[in-house]
């Protein structure tokens, strides 16, 4: 808090900024990257291929920046403990819903409204944990995840050859616009947005707790 007694947090646009830029960034070049058969694993075109190059690792980097802005403008949860708490049951909910999601025969119907229960309680979770670094990791997540469904949408209408329009081999064909909603779009604006929030929000509350603990070292 400032002299007069107002928060000293950054704009969530303005804390989102770079880390967004940098995020769309690499998805350019990683898609430029798919397209010209850069080596693996630089680059991966397999179906949900891990690559060097690839904004989830960047999650956990921008929980720990995110949380470290906020605590610098005194912006931090009161009570560490329980938000450490809530960010590990966070976590634990949202594995929860990946299990159910991957459980072999339940229909898919239940599988995804399972998940979806699970994951938005998760998320639930993480806006009380720290309403702050919430808003901070649920902007950020949109800012990466939006282009990303829009390259998958030109992949899957160009047929790229990439990771971004490949398929599992027995994926159903239900015509494109269900397809994209299915594996791009749903994913992409709430399941991976919510594995941003929950990941990083993690992260960054236990960045943040262990910085509590020793600045009255300093």
């Amino acid at each position: 808090m400032n002299k007069s007694g107002q928060s000293r947090s950054p704009s969530t646009s303005r804390l989102i900024l770079v880390p967004a830029l940098i995020a769309v960034a690499i998805t350019v070049l990683r898609a430029f990257g798919e397209v010209h058969h850069w080596p693996t694993p630089l680059v991966n075109s397999s179906v949900c291929g891990k690559a060097i190059l690839g904004v989830v690792w960047l999650v956990p980097l921008f929980g720990i920046y995110f949380g470290l802005r906020l605590f610098r403008a005194d912006s931090q949860p009161r009570f560490m403990a329980r938000a450490g708490v809530l960010a590990i049951a966070s976590l634990l909910l949202k594995l929860g819903g990946t299990v159910v999601m991957e459980r072999p025969g339940v229909a898919y119907l239940t599988r995804v409204s399972l998940n979806f229960a699970l994951t938005a309680l998760a998320l639930c979770l993480q806006a009380v944990a720290w309403p702050e670094l919430f808003k901070a990791l649920l902007a950020y997540g949109y800012a990466s995840r939006i282009p990303i469904s829009v390259v998958e949408f030109l992949a899957m209408r160009g047929h790229w050859g990439t990771h971004y329009d490949a398929l599992d081999p027995g994926f159903p064909q239900i015509g494109f616009w269900p397809t994209y909603t299915r594996v791009s779009l749903v994913p992409n604006i709430f399941f991976m947005e919510a594995y941003t929030v929950v990941v990083g929000g993690l992260f960054g509350i236990f960045t943040v707790a262990v910085m509590r603990r020793l600045k009255p070292s300093f």
